[in-house]
């Protein structure tokens, strides 16, 4: 293990025993909730005699687990209500605050769907998310960092790391996450809490940040402000999370690492929401509730692919889930509204740049 790993994995450890000291039993024995895309599901697990055994509820539906324990985890099968077939399959990680699980759907002939796979992270009960006052080091300056891992540690990091990382970022990584709103939105907040220009993000940067929002650091943090009182803001962080993966899963497919199918709906996912993009005062207007001035704003109101965000009153429709890979519901949805011949322009001069830094746009689709 080299210097670096050390360190990030004593960085877990101590802040694992700082947030829960007694929230965890030994192995995979506990209670957990699933966060991020695995928002509502539930995980219980009971190990003993290196066997693991308990139950998952995801979208709906309520999977028997059953595995065997090993040096590099856990791993078995998914059974529903009782059933005597394999409906999926597992794996899954002890992380320092949970568990890693990766759900395998089962193909025809009972087979794991090794491509249809997905990955979800799940928190012991009784630990609480780090606040964000409490971030993990970042890598440092003198460290390469890939957009991939970009995609998947910003968040734990300081907003001057972030705004550090991210301004070391290739330019083709760069203009593929400005192509997707939310994604935008959400590293425009933390970089523009940092007050920049500053040591860590030019004004040539932050400029080309800013191209297509019209609005500067200073008017923007407002907006953000009442967005979280708002009642939205988790809302706005889930989709956020979903766009970066749309951007993950680009990134996969443009390297050759990716399956053809899942490529060819990345496509179908990634298109609409390229397309119909907002600018982020306009989404942080919305999640605040000012309707008039949204609506107002540079003549795009009800044009984002995106659903418009649900009252915090409103309860949420069940979604059914089939005994497949257990997805929330997509939010690209069809657009209301024909946009104006400005908005036209604007998008399509941001794919064109998107194209010249290397971009493959939009990725093809195999199955036509």
């Amino acid at each position: 293990m080299s210097a670096g790993s050390r360190f990030l994995f004593c960085a877990y450890l101590l802040l694992a025993l700082a947030l829960a000291p007694q929230a965890r039993a030994a192995g995979f024995t506990g209670n957990f909730n699933g966060i991020a895309n695995a928002a509502g599901m539930t995980l219980n697990l009971q190990e003993a005699g290196g066997r693991v055994v308990g139950r998952l509820a995801a979208g709906g539906q309520d999977y028997a687990v059953v595995g065997a324990r090993s040096d590099k985890g856990a791993q078995g099968s998914l059974r529903v209500g009782g059933g005597a077939a394999d409906a999926a399959f597992f794996r899954m990680e002890e992380r320092p605050l949970g568990v890693q699980f990766l759900f395998i759907p089962a193909k025809a002939d009972g087979k794991p769907d090794l491509d249809a796979a997905r990955e979800y992270s799940f928190l012991a009960q009784g630990v609480a998310v780090p606040s964000q006052s409490r971030y993990l080091a970042a890598p440092p300056a003198s460290e390469k960092i890939d957009v991939l891992r970009f995609i998947d540690e910003y968040r734990q990091w300081d907003p001057r790391d972030v705004a550090r990382i991210y301004s070391a970022l290739d330019e083709r990584s760069q203009g593929l996450i400005q192509l997707y709103d939310h994604a935008t939105a959400d590293l425009l907040w933390r970089i523009c809490s940092t007050n920049p220009p500053n040591e860590n993000i030019s004004q040539a940067k932050l400029d080309e940040l800013l191209d297509r929002q019209h609005i500067a650091c200073a008017d923007f943090m407002p907006l953000v402000a009442a967005a979280q009182k708002g009642g939205l803001f988790p809302e706005f962080l889930r989709r956020a999370r979903f766009q970066f993966e749309i951007v993950r899963e680009t990134v996969l497919c443009n390297r050759g690492q990716s399956s053809t199918s899942k490529c060819a709906d990345v496509s179908a996912l990634g298109a609409p929401l390229i397309v119909h993009w907002r600018d982020a005062a306009s989404i942080m207007r919305e999640l605040a509730g000012d309707a008039a001035v949204a609506a107002n704003d540079n003549g795009n109101a009800g044009q984002g692919a995106m659903t418009p965000y649900p009252t915090p009153q409103a309860p949420a429709a069940p979604v059914a889930a089939p005994v497949s890979v257990p997805l929330r519901a997509t939010i690209a949805d069809e657009p209301t509204e024909t946009r104006s011949a400005a908005i036209k322009w604007r998008e399509g001069r941001a794919v064109a740049k998107a194209r010249r830094r290397g971009v493959k746009l939009p990725l093809a689709d195999p199955r036509a």
